[in-house]
C-alpha cells in the first residue's frame, strides 16, 4: 500500500464522550440483538442457544454474540456466527 502522507490520529476524547452518551447503550443493544436473530436464522436448523451479553461499564457500552451451543465444533460455531454478522449488517 502506498503511503500518501495522510496519517489516522483518533480524537480519543470524541470516542470517549460517544461511548458514554446518552442513547448508546440502546443503539449497541439493538445492534447485538439484530446480529443475534441473524445469527440464529443463518444457524443449522438444529442449532442450538446464543446469548447475548450487553455489559455496560463506567468508560464504555460492550456488547457480544456467543453460541451456537448445539455443536462442540468451534470452527461451526464461529462460521454460525459470522453468517450471523453478515446478516445483521445494515
Amino acid at each position: 500500500m502506498a503511503n500518501n502522507g495522510f496519517r489516522i490520529v483518533p480524537n480519543r476524547r470524541a470516542v470517549a464522550r460517544l461511548l458514554t452518551a446518552p442513547g448508546t447503550r440502546r443503539v449497541i443493544e439493538d445492534k447485538t440483538r439484530e446480529v443475534e436473530t441473524a445469527a440464529i436464522r443463518a444457524a443449522e436448523p438444529d442449532a442450538g442457544q446464543f446469548r447475548t451479553d450487553v455489559t455496560e461499564e463506567p468508560s464504555r457500552v460492550r456488547g457480544a454474540v456467543i453460541g451456537d451451543y448445539a455443536t462442540s465444533d468451534p470452527a461451526e460455531s464461529r462460521r454460525a456466527l459470522l453468517r450471523g454478522l453478515e446478516g445483521g449488517r445494515t
